[in-house]
């Protein structure tokens, strides 16, 4: 679990933090205000920008420490700049960086995950495997890429090489 979740959500967050900062050298190149992205959305229903990467990094944070059966910090939510965000995305590396494939060793399948107790769903649990695939990976991703979206829709030149990062490479 900790390769898939930790390993994984920690190179799509650098990968956003690059992404990031083309936004900014985009929007300084075409004159205008980067910040201008924080309230862009994909569609009037859908949170702003802004939201999109603060749920993406607590995504990333809750899912490490839920797993490994750890308190993650707590992140209040101030950003107002892409800056800020920048800044958020960092915290949120420094925390799962504290993270080890030894905090994962006693996590199976089955292990009961409980919550949040909010909305419709106080008091519940899902089975880690449930917790991880079917709610907390689309989740992240869900989220990551609709930053990326946002992004790209306001002229970023941003590719998918972008989204993925440097991959590893051998030759066969």
């Amino acid at each position: 679990m900790y390769y898939l979740t930790i390993r994984q959500f920690m190179r799509t967050l650098k990968n956003l933090d690059a992404i990031l900062g083309k936004a900014e050298a985009h929007a300084q190149a075409h004159k205008f205000d980067v910040n201008n992205f924080c309230s862009a959305r994909v569609h009037p229903d859908m949170l702003p920008f802004i939201a999109q990467v603060r749920i993406a990094c607590d995504t990333a944070k809750a899912t490490g420490a839920n797993l490994a059966g750890k308190e993650a910090p707590k992140h209040e939510d101030t950003e107002t700049t892409v800056a800020d965000l920048r800044g958020r995305i960092g915290k949120a590396l420094a925390y799962l960086e504290t993270l080890t494939a030894k905090d994962f060793e006693r996590t199976t399948p089955d292990t009961l995950i409980k919550l949040p107790g909010r909305g419709d769903r106080p008091g519940k649990t899902l089975r880690a495997n449930e917790y991880l695939y079917g709610r907390q990976i689309p989740n992240f991703y869900f989220h990551a890429v609709t930053t990326y979206d946002i992004l790209r829709a306001g002229g970023v030149e941003i590719g998918k090489n972008d989204f993925l990062g440097q991959l590893d490479f051998v030759d066969a």
